[in-house]
């Protein structure tokens, strides 16, 4: 047990090394978007991550059934993407949307690796998501929230593309740059016409799930 969590500790010391440069990187090279940026984009799938925030357990929290349309905002590279693919099975379809093209070529790289042809990736922008008035069960978003630049407005697109009822999921962890706080993310969806349902706490972070009214 010790060797283990000798091993658990050096992972976590180690993930808050590299987020401190990240950030700094970000402060000083990136200041006009706090978006990861492509070339940082190992930050975003790396043994601490797999070990911190594991992909099957953390989608898990997401209330992904089979069939259902999926949206990812702000996949990156697609770190969860496959797995979510795989659990909605074939009549179902996961709408990616990321801001930047880049990491939205990195994504079909990943998913035709994989060989998972039920995902949509796109290039925009969550301030105005290029889809249609209700036309998603579920959406979420892990560790972006604090990256969009109006949140308000950002939440209100995700309240406009979800369907009655539909689902929406946030994930925060530490100590990522942009962590939002359970508090403010709770509030911050509650004035956009969200009720939380339920809040998972986890290892340095949470996923709170909320229904659309």
């Amino acid at each position: 047990m010790r060797p283990l969590f000798l091993l658990l500790r050096v992972v976590v010391v180690a993930w808050a090394m590299v987020s401190a440069l990240w950030l700094y990187s970000l402060t000083q090279r990136y200041k006009s978007s706090r978006a990861c940026p492509y070339s940082w984009r190992w930050m975003l799938d790396n043994l601490p991550r797999r070990v911190v925030q594991p992909v099957r357990s953390t989608v898990d929290s997401f209330h992904i059934d089979k069939g259902h349309t999926v949206l990812e905002l702000g996949p990156g590279p697609g770190y969860f993407s496959v797995e979510v693919a795989r659990r909605l099975g074939p009549e179902g379809r996961l709408v990616c949307v990321d801001i930047q093209p880049e990491m939205i070529g990195a994504l079909r790289h990943r998913l035709l690796q994989a060989g998972v042809t039920n995902v949509l990736p796109l290039a925009g922008d969550a301030l105005g998501l290029p889809l249609g008035d209700r036309s998603v069960d579920c959406a979420f978003l892990v560790t972006v929230l604090g990256e969009l630049p109006d949140r308000p407005k950002a939440l209100a697109e995700l309240r406009r593309v979800l369907k009655p009822g539909g689902i929406l999921s946030i994930s925060e962890i530490l100590p990522d740059p942009d962590y939002q706080f359970p508090d403010v993310v709770r509030d911050l969806c509650r004035a956009s016409g969200f009720r939380l349902l339920e809040h998972r706490r986890r290892l340095f972070g949470f996923t709170m799930n909320f229904a659309a009214s």
